[in-house]
């Protein structure tokens, strides 16, 4: 076999041991989904609805807050998967305690509601030191022609997944097992589920990056007003991402409010995993063909278009039946909003200081991350009508932005043709 046969079939492995990690990522997903499965369980053991918005809250905000240190302590290496392994050991162990502690001590609310919270932290802070080794693996392994491809196959066949997950999730949470057993059980499939996926993540065969000047925390900070200042580009898509952030505040709260107040039975969950895996299914494979085309601009803005009919939906729906389109409209928004997402901040990246623009764009979208929690305490004190009102403005704020994106447009044709 030749050298560059070699390579090619190092590249086909690659491609799809990352689309593995991010099928067993959507199924692990619907096991421990923050607004459908963790926020309904907590709710149950008495959990007031600021804990509630904790939990999405944490899963974002320590995903994306750690990563500017996190960049300005492995940018330079050529390689980052040591990292990615390292994490994959403390999230499974994690997963399993937590799981472990759910089934040991049944009649322990406030202990579980513990356990979770700080589970569920722990995971995600180990999420958000992955995250620069993860994107900069990806940059390197897929070429932008392939990314609506490559991210087209994870979250599809990943969501197919999540579609068997949801009717798993009906039986387990509608039958007879009684709780919080029942949500031990979903627990320990979504640990297994994770697992996997860290596992295929793991096994990439990292090519060498771009060496540069390993750079001191404080000198990191201290570069990001002149980022924001010399890209506009890179300013411009922070600045309609960052709403698009806040505009999903209120997802945490749209299966509490259906089960509260429009009398949806607990088995209603399955069905709303259901409902919203299949929908990111089509959504996904809608966008395909439009990410490969450099069209993420298009995609970003059809995404938000949804993310703004969610909370209206949840306005005026009559019954817990037709809350459903809810749940349709979130998951096609935050499909494409993951998708255009990842593809334009590449391409507003330079590819030596990939690292720190990726740790910086993520760093500062850990503040709108920790806007569920402000929901949780505006729900606790007005109700939910307020929140769902909000979320649809900053909405449409974030489209209006979005559609003033004309040289995002240009360079995002410009970057098919350096793949």
């Amino acid at each position: 076999m030749s050298l560059d046969q070699q390579e090619a079939g190092k590249t086909t492995q690659n491609f799809w041991l990352g689309v593995s990690n991010g099928v067993f990522m959507k199924g692990a997903g619907a096991f421990f989904h923050p607004t459908l499965v963790l926020a309904p369980f907590l709710a149950t053991l008495g959990a007031p609805a600021t804990v509630v918005g904790l939990m999405p809250a944490m899963l974002f905000a320590g995903w994306f807050l750690p990563q500017l240190f996190v960049a300005s302590r492995i940018g330079h290496q050529p390689r980052k998967i040591l990292w990615y392994r390292y994490m994959t050991v403390i999230r499974v162990f994690t997963y399993a305690l937590m799981v472990a502690v759910v089934f040991a001590f049944p009649d322990s609310p406030v202990l579980l509601v513990v356990t979770v919270v700080l589970g569920i932290g722990i995971v995600s802070l180990a999420n958000g030191i992955t995250g620069i080794p993860f994107a900069d693996i990806v940059a390197k392994v897929v070429p932008h022609y392939r990314l609506g491809t490559f991210w087209v196959l994870r979250n599809a066949v990943g969501g197919a997944l999540g579609f068997g997950s949801g009717f798993l999730l009906t039986y387990l949470l509608g039958g007879d097992i009684a709780f919080p057993q029942n949500f031990a059980i979903v627990f320990v499939i979504g640990t297994v589920l994770s697992a996997a996926a860290y596992l295929s993540f793991s096994l990439v065969k990292e090519p060498l990056g771009l060496a540069s000047q390993k750079q001191p925390f404080r000198s990191v900070i201290s570069r990001i007003p002149g980022l924001l200042r010399n890209n506009p580009n890179f300013f411009h898509y922070l600045r309609f991402r960052f709403l698009a952030r806040l505009a999903i505040a209120a997802d945490p709260f749209f299966a509490i409010y259906a089960l509260k107040y429009l009398d949806a039975p607990p088995s209603s969950l399955g069905l709303f995993v259901i409902v919203a895996t299949s929908s990111a299914i089509v959504a996904n494979l809608m966008f395909r063909a439009p990410a490969n085309q450099g069209k993420n601009v298009l995609v970003f803005q059809i995404a938000i278009a949804f993310l703004i009919a969610a909370p209206i939906a949840a306005l005026i729906a009559p019954s817990w039946q037709s809350f459903l389109l809810v749940f349709l409209f979130s998951a096609v928004g935050q499909a494409g909003l993951n998708i255009a997402s990842w593809n334009l901040l590449y391409v507003v990246s330079p590819a030596e200081e990939r690292s720190l623009y990726i740790g910086t764009a993520n760093s500062l979208l850990s503040l709108p991350a920790l806007a569920p929690i402000l929901a949780g305490v505006i729900i606790d004190l007005l109700g939910f009508g307020p929140v769902f009102v909000v979320a649809g403005v900053l909405g449409a704020a974030a489209l209006v932005f979005a559609l003033r994106s004309r040289e995002l447009v240009i360079l995002d044709k410009k970057a098919l043709g350096k793949s």
